[in-house]
C-alpha cells in the first residue's frame, strides 16, 4: 500500500523536488545540530571515557552512534517523504458526499476528511497536524511516524549529550585545579577552545531537550487521542458552540478508538503509514463526515459574524511595524500566521482580533462576494490602525439591507 502510494500525486515524485525540500535552511540547521552534538559526544568518549571505564566505553560508543543514526534517519525521512497531499482535483466517489466536504479553490478539489490546506506548502495535506519549518514541510499522514520517532529520540539523545558534556567539564575543571594546586601545568588536560565547544554543546543539547521535548509531549498527547493540533482546535470551538447554544447536538470526536488503537495508527519502527490517508476507522456510532460537517457549520458561523472594513491607511506587511505606534509594535499576535499588506480602499473581511491587530481576508472592493474573490485567498494579520472604527458593516447586515 505504502509503496504504491508513494508513486502518486500525493508526494514529490522526482528526486530533485525531494532534494530541494531536504536541502533547505531548516533541515540543514536541524541536522547540523544533531551532527555537531554527535561529534561532541564522541569527543568526550575518546578523550575521557575510554581511559576511565574501558568496559563501559564500548557500550557508550555503540549507544551514541546508534542513537545518532536513528535521530538523523527519522529527521531526514520526515522531510524526505513529506506529509502526503490530497490529489489535485480530488472528489469523493459518491457525488452526494460533496455537500459534506469543504472545497479548496487553490487545489481545485474537495478536502478529504482530516485534510487541510497549507498555505506554505500550497497543497491540501492529508491528516495535517502542523507545518514545521525545521523539516520544511507539514507533519501529516505520511511522515507522522517518522516525526514522532524524531521528537522522542532527539530529547533522549540530547539529554545523554548533556550528561557527557557536563561530566567532561567537571572532569577537566577538578583535575586542572588539582594540577594547578601542586604546581603542574593544568593546560595539558584541555584547551580553552575545547571548553567553549563543550559549553556550546551543553547549551544546544539542553535547549533541544526543552523545545523538542515539549513538542514530543504534545505529539504523544495528541496521538494517544488520535487528534491532530488542528482537530483539537476544531473540537474546542465545537464545545464552545454547544456551551453557548445547549440545543445543539453533542459533538463526539469520531476518530478516538482508544489509546492502544490510536497509537497503532501512527507508531511503527518502519514508519509506514496505515491505510490510504482518505478513509479512516471510526468510533462506533460516528459517521464519516461528522467532523467535516462541524467544520462547515463553524465556517458558516464565522462568515456570518465577519465584519467588513475599508482600509484607510496602508500597511506593507512588515512583521514589527514601527510607524503604527509603540503598542502595535510591542504587542504583535503570537502565532505562525502571516501578515498581509493592505492598501487604501481595500475591503477586508475581519474574523479575529488581538489587541492592536486584526486578522482577515482581503476582498476586492468591487467584488466582495465569495464567488468572485481571488482563487488564492489573501489572509493574515494587519494593524488595527489601518481601519476606521466607523467605517464597517457586517455581512449579515449587508444582506439585510439588500
Amino acid at each position: 500500500m505504502t509503496r504504491s502510494f508513494l508513486l502518486n500525486d500525493s508526494v514529490c515524485k522526482t528526486f530533485t523536488s525531494k532534494c530541494k525540500r531536504l536541502f533547505h535552511p531548516g533541515p540543514i540547521f536541524g541536522m547540523g545540530i544533531v551532527i555537531f552534538l554527535t561529534f561532541v559526544g564522541l569527543w568526550v568518549h575518546f578523550s575521557t571515557l575510554i581511559y576511565l571505564w574501558k568496559s563501559f566505553a564500548c557500550v557508550n560508543l555503540f549507544f551514541c552512534c546508534s542513537l545518532s543514526v536513528f535521530i538523523l534517519r527519522s529527521y531526514a525521512l520526515s522531510a524526505w517523504y513529506g506529509p502526503g497531499f490530497v490529489m489535485l482535483g480530488w472528489k469523493p466517489k459518491d457525488p452526494k458526499d460533496q455537500a459534506y466536504l469543504q472545497y479548496c479553490r487553490v487545489c481545485d478539489g474537495y478536502k478529504a476528511p482530516r485534510s487541510h490546506h497549507c498555505k506554505t506548502c500550497g497543497r491540501c495535506v492529508l491528516k495535517m497536524d502542523h507545518h514545521c519549518p525545521w523539516i520544511n514541510t507539514c507533519v501529516g499522514y505520511l511522515n507522522h511516524s517518522h516525526f514522532l520517532n524524531f521528537v522522542i529520540s532527539a530529547p533522549i539523545g540530547c539529554l545523554y549529550c548533556c550528561t557527557l558534556c557536563a561530566y567532561r567539564i567537571y572532569y577537566v575543571i577538578t583535575r586542572s585545579f588539582a594540577l594547578f594546586r601542586f604546581g603542574y601545568d593544568y593546560k595539558v588536560l584541555f584547551s580553552f577552545y575545547e571548553l567553549i565547544i563543550l559549553v556550546i554543546g551543553l547549551g544546544l543539547a539542553f535547549g533541544v531537550v526543552l523545545a523538542v521535548g515539549g513538542l514530543g509531549y504534545c505529539q504523544i498527547r495528541g496521538i494517544l487521542r488520535n487528534k491532530t493540533a488542528i482537530e483539537d482546535w476544531i473540537m474546542t470551538k465545537a464545545q464552545d458552540r454547544r456551551d453557548s447554544d445547549p440545543t445543539l447536538k453533542p459533538m463526539v470526536y469520531p476518530y478516538d478508538l482508544g489509546w492502544k488503537n490510536n497509537l497503532q495508527q501512527v507508531l511503527s519502527f518502519s514508519g509506514n503509514p496505515i491505510g490510504d490517508g482518505y478513509v479512516w476507522p471510526l468510533r462506533p456510532g460516528c459517521g464519516t463526515y461528522d467532523l467535516t460537517i462541524e467544520q462547515l457549520q463553524q465556517k458558516n458561523l464565522k462568515s456570518k459574524t465577519a465584519v467588513l472594513f475599508r482600509i484607510g491607511r496602508p500597511y506593507s506587511g512588515i512583521i514589527l511595524p514601527v510607524t503604527f505606534g509603540c503598542r502595535t509594535f510591542c504587542c504583535p499576535p503570537c502565532s505562525g500566521e502571516s501578515r498581509i499588506a493592505v492598501a487604501i480602499g481595500d475591503v477586508v473581511s475581519v474574523t479575529r482580533a488581538h489587541k492592536r491587530w486584526y486578522y482577515g481576508q482581503i476582498l476586492s472592493p468591487s467584488h466582495s462576494d465569495d464567488v468572485n474573490s481571488p482563487k488564492v485567498p489573501v489572509k493574515g494579520w494587519f494593524p488595527r490602525a489601518c481601519v476606521s472604527a466607523t467605517n464597517y458593516t457586517s455581512r449579515e447586515d449587508k444582506h439585510k439591507q439588500n
